[in-house]
């Protein structure tokens, strides 16, 4: 039983890999018109942009707080939720100190945060 198993995992592991690559390449295909979407989302928000250029895999919600000060708690929280609904950032994990948030992959491979930093001149 475990052999079967683990053949089951394995099968179901190539699987999804096969799927993620087809994605990948999808996102690459239709990088242009993704990114353009994405850009009318984010609009002429400079602190949605400097919300979703300190997620990092590292902080927390208050760690992100922090190195954006002046911008206040709920404001950011609120920009995290924006970003979260349009699947460009994840829970990472949750510690006790908060939950940590990360980019998406199809960020990094749409090089979304080469692009804002352009558009909003943010360093």
């Amino acid at each position: 039983m475990p052999d079967i198993l683990s053949r089951d995992v394995r099968e179901i592991k190539y699987r999804v890999d096969g799927i993620d690559k087809s994605v990948d390449l999808l996102l690459r295909a239709n990088r242009k018109e993704i990114t353009k979407d994405l850009l009318e989302f984010f609009g002429k928000s400079k602190d949605r942009a400097k919300v979703f250029l300190a997620i990092n895999g590292e902080r927390t919600v208050n760690d992100i707080v922090l190195k954006l000060k002046p911008m206040k708690q709920p404001n950011v929280s609120t920009r995290i939720g924006e970003l979260n609904d349009e699947d460009l950032i994840y829970i990472k994990k949750t510690t006790n100190k908060g939950k940590i948030y990360d980019v998406t992959k199809k960020v990094k491979i749409l090089n979304l945060e080469k692009i804002l930093k352009k558009k909003f001149k943010i360093t």
